[in-house]
């Protein structure tokens, strides 16, 4: 079942967007009708009678296209998660998404169809009926926006240009003081008040830099536009990062941050023996960050010191050095710039100089153990400190004082460059705090 849909994703994608666009005509012509017959559900929401027409065609309709596939509709019946933990790929469905804006006259709403295989939505399509603009996505296929008596245009998403304030999409719904909070810290150039799924389309096709939710929402609210923003990238290149997971028990979604919303500045800086697993870490970070359109600036103490040979070994010039990269991280955090510095820096002391200068200083203690940095010994120092070629050499000769309380702890003997920038990334705070399940 897998591998067909996944053969098939480049001509199910057209198939899946005729029939949300079906979906969106059935929902304009019952319009009057609908709006009629609003009717309240026992978690307090709308709905109308073009909810449940839009979602008996959209069912019947995927029933015939993929008659394996299960199918999760927020209009229909909702398995206990027992029934779901088995499915592999299924598909998300929200009939009419946005029915406050659908009932008050306004033209956000949509129409949402995700295809999720593996936990990913590797198929989406978002369509608007009101304007009959259809946004739809596949991985290997990218993602495309139609709209009628126009060219069909492919859409790439990417950061805003550095020193650009930020454009920010938000629920015309559900604005509160914890999103108010979040965007105190940046300079935002924009906040654009929309409803339904048309927030993820707008961070695609680059009218919003981010999108950012502090109430929950649920999986059917998300999955289409999830798509949309993930695969709107060139083709070969990694999907854009997405907080969310999918079959959760509750199907409910914390809240999330979709789009190009950086971390605040801060200083991270990677200390640990030679050959720890620093400066591979630092790369993966910056990497992360950049992509997120951070402002990001790599500080790594071999790179430093090759432009100042004259750097020696002795503590006091190990001091000085720190100290001196430590001054230029803290200007260069103060001006907006979120610092990767990757430095042996041994010394308790001269970490704690950096850490004052530093607004927001995250000490990492890459703490991979001495026997398998020396087992690695990429550059052969170890070899030659062991034949006495290297005097003053960190773990052998001169002591490694390891933090007693750093922010975070990496053992890369046990977790991945990836993982480990993943981790730092999650403590940076790239995502709001979870929101209590009511």
């Amino acid at each position: 079942m897998v591998a067909s849909c996944t053969l098939a994703l480049s001509s199910l994608l057209p198939r899946v967007s005729a029939l949300a666009e079906e979906a969106g005509r059935v929902i304009e012509v019952g319009r009057e009708r609908a709006i009629a017959s609003v009717e309240l559900k026992p978690d307090g929401t709308p709905v109308t009678t073009a909810d449940r027409d839009s979602h008996a065609l959209i069912v019947a309709g995927l029933a015939d296209l993929t008659p394996d596939v299960p199918i999760l509709s927020e209009e229909g019946r909702v398995p206990a998660h027992e029934e779901r933990a088995g499915w592999t790929t299924f598909w998300l469905v929200d009939p009419l998404d946005g029915t406050r804006e659908f009932v008050a006259g306004r033209p956000d709403y949509t129409v949402n169809i995700a295809l999720v295989d593996r936990g990913v939505p590797v198929l989406g399509v978002v369509h608007a009926p009101r304007d009959a603009t259809t946004y739809s996505a596949a991985e290997g296929v990218g993602t495309w926006r139609r709209r009628p008596g126009q060219p069909t245009v492919r859409l790439l998403a990417g950061p805003p240009a550095l020193g650009a304030g930020l454009r920010v999409a938000e629920s015309r719904s559900h604005g509160s003081p914890e999103l108010d909070d979040v965007l105190g810290a940046y300079d935002v150039r924009g906040r654009i008040a929309i409803g339904s799924s048309l927030k993820f389309c707008l961070v695609a096709e680059r009218s919003a830099d981010c999108y950012v939710r502090m109430g929950p929402t649920m999986e059917w609210d998300v999955a289409a536009g999830d798509a949309v923003f993930r695969w709107a990238g060139p083709t070969g290149t990694p999907p854009h990062p997405s907080p969310f997971a999918y079959n959760k028990p509750d199907l409910r979604n914390a809240a999330f941050i979709i789009g190009f919303l950086p971390p605040r500045p801060a200083v991270i800086w990677l200390t640990g023996l030679s050959g720890a697993g620093k400066s591979t870490i630092a790369d993966s970070l910056v990497a992360a960050l950049r992509t997120r359109g951070a402002r990001v600036e790599p500080l790594d103490g071999d790179a430093i010191r090759g432009v100042f040979p004259s750097t020696g070994f002795t503590r006091p010039e190990r001091d000085a050095h720190i100290k001196r990269v430590g001054f230029l991280a803290s200007r260069l955090e103060a001006h907006g710039v979120i610092v990767v510095a990757s430095l042996v820096s041994p010394y308790r002391d001269s970490r704690r100089f950096v850490r004052d200068l530093c607004s927001r200083f995250i000490e990492v203690h890459v703490a991979t153990p001495l026997e398998e940095c020396e087992r690695r010994d990429p550059k052969g120092l170890y070899r030659k400190a062991r034949a006495g070629e290297i005097r003053n050499f960190t773990g052998l000769d001169d002591p490694y004082e390891a933090p007693e309380a750093a922010e975070i702890v990496i053992d890369t003997t046990v977790f991945s460059a990836a993982e480990a920038a993943a981790a730092i990334l999650s403590h940076l705070g790239n995502v709001p705090p979870p929101v209590a399940k009511t």
